[in-house]
């Protein structure tokens, strides 16, 4: 399987010999911005809304990022054919620059740093998708938005792994963040839904969460389906009352969630209404990545 990096437009195939400054402000804060996306077959999926979103978090902390959205899709393109392989993770980071020294203010002379990784997608157990999984809630809250807004795609992502951390210890598939006021925000890499009389609910735009592409897809496929979308706050008792639940993201897709904090979902098995939009997430993927093959 071929894994390669490129830092600033050159290409490592020998990733050891990939590398940047220790004074990289991405390294030393946080100070940068990420996305991800993965391929199926030969095309990046949803890769303009993912370039989107990447120039949103970059302007909202005032991060240049060197280039234009085509320039950054091509340059990803360029990248991603190197590998030369089918169904690929693709990261692009960007980070504020090497400075002369430790300094956090970011006022002094710097050039945005560029780095892209690709590697296979890594294989998951099939029984995760046919079987659910369980999650817990974090004791962890998910940081508000007064404090740092979920929708900066950072590289600040302690917050994330420590609720990760705290589900491994627990020896559970992952967790899921609450707000400080308890109402459930999402997982540390993906947007949650539950189910109640054939209703989607997830979490509004203005609550403490990233707008996922995925979840927006999901948003579009319930309009196109006359499938119910609701967005509205809900709390962790409502979602062990739900008839099921899953989370939504870019390298799983719909993944079926059977039991929060040993509390068993609905029938604690993927429901119907979990596997009707799994399989519709799945044909809008082929079509998209038809279309894109056609217009090539």
């Amino acid at each position: 399987m071929a894994e390669i990096v490129a830092v600033n437009g050159e290409i490592f195939r020998i990733l050891e010999e990939a590398k940047i400054s220790v004074f990289d402000r991405g390294f030393l804060f946080g100070d940068g911005v990420y996305e991800v996306v993965r391929s199926y077959g030969r095309v990046l999926f949803a890769i303009e809304d993912h370039i989107d979103r990447m120039i949103q978090s970059a302007a909202r902390i005032d991060l240049d990022l060197g280039a234009t959205k085509q320039q950054l899709i091509d340059e990803l393109y360029r990248v991603y054919k190197q590998a030369d392989q089918d169904d690929m993770y693709v990261r692009i980071v960007v980070t504020r620059g090497t400075g002369q020294r430790i300094n956090i203010d970011p006022n002094q002379p710097l050039t945005s740093n560029t780095v892209i990784y690709v590697k296979a997608i890594e294989k998951w157990d099939p029984k995760q998708h046919e079987e659910g999984v369980d999650i817990i809630t974090s004791s962890i809250f998910r940081n508000p938005k007064k404090s740092l807004d979920p929708n900066i795609k950072s590289g600040n992502y302690l917050n994330n792994i420590m609720a990760i951390a705290e589900a491994k210890k627990k020896k559970v598939y992952d967790a899921v963040m609450t707000s400080s006021e308890g109402y459930i925000t999402e997982g540390p890499t993906w947007n949650v839904f539950i189910v109640k009389d054939k209703k989607f609910i997830s979490p509004p735009d203005d609550s403490d969460i990233l707008h996922g592409i995925t979840r927006k897809i999901i948003r579009g496929l319930c309009r196109d389906n006359n499938l119910e979308m609701v967005e509205r706050n809900f709390k962790v008792d409502e979602f062990k009352k739900a008839d099921e639940a899953f989370s939504s993201g870019s390298v799983k897709e719909v993944l079926p969630i059977r039991s929060i904090d040993g509390v068993k979902i609905g029938t604690g098995k993927p429901g119907p209404m979990t596997k009707k939009l799994a399989q519709l997430y799945k044909d809008y993927v082929k079509n998209y990545c038809g279309r894109y093959r056609r217009n090539a």
